[in-house]
């Protein structure tokens, strides 16, 4: 049995803005530094540091928050593009209120909608954005820690809605529009190796921050 805990980063300002965020190089800011202290705080408490392994996205705001949970693991972390938010490409920096209504080639549920395909100029699809991330997920399956100690992979909102996804057995859309998971928060994902196959369940999801919600 082996354990993934997926960290969703601290708090932006772009994303107290709601703004379209994607691979901007922006860091967390007062709120999220305190998510990411409590997060080191939450993770020490629960797993120890005994032989515990850290992968951080490469983006900033994740790095960010990956910093202090090292220091309190006492490990050095590793990163991981796949892990990346999605690249909104010329829609990133964008307010995010009324996107849809501005851009409906984005929108995933509009009627006869091909957003999951949709590729954004200087950007990505969804349907890639969904291979990298469950690549990426497939690799740290592989890798548990000795002694079944968990894996904290900190990333961004939507690789943890496509890992939830593919975990609950939804499509794309679903996976994207059903599930919501908030800054600063650890979801758990419970690998059991059956023989040829592993079982894969979505344990719980804990927000580590009450103010976070």
């Amino acid at each position: 049995m082996s354990e993934i805990l997926f960290v969703r980063h601290g708090e932006t300002a772009w994303n107290a803005a709601d703004r379209v965020q994607g691979w901007a190089p922006v860091g967390l800011n007062a709120a999220g530094r305190r998510q990411a202290s409590r997060l080191a705080e939450h993770l020490a408490d629960e797993i120890g540091t005994a032989d515990a392994a850290l992968v951080t996205s490469d983006l900033a705001r994740a790095r960010e928050t990956a910093a202090p949970i090292a220091d309190a693991l006492g490990v050095e972390p590793t990163t991981d593009p796949r892990l990346r938010e999605r690249d909104f490409g010329r829609y990133q920096g964008l307010d995010a209120e009324g996107l849809f209504e501005r851009f409906p080639e984005l929108d995933l549920l509009a009627e006869g909608s091909d957003a999951t395909t949709y590729t954004p100029d200087s950007g990505e699809s969804w349907v890639d954005v969904r291979e990298r991330v469950h690549a990426a997920f497939a690799d740290l399956r592989g890798r548990a820690p000795a002694n079944d100690a968990p894996i904290v992979a900190v990333t961004h909102h939507n690789p943890i809605r496509l890992v939830c996804g593919r975990v609950r057995g939804l499509d794309v859309v679903d996976a994207l529009t059903d599930q919501s998971f908030a800054n600063g928060s650890v979801t758990r994902i419970r690998v059991a190796d059956d023989g040829p196959t592993d079982r894969i369940a979505l344990v719980d999801h804990t927000p580590a921050d009450p103010d976070a919600a």
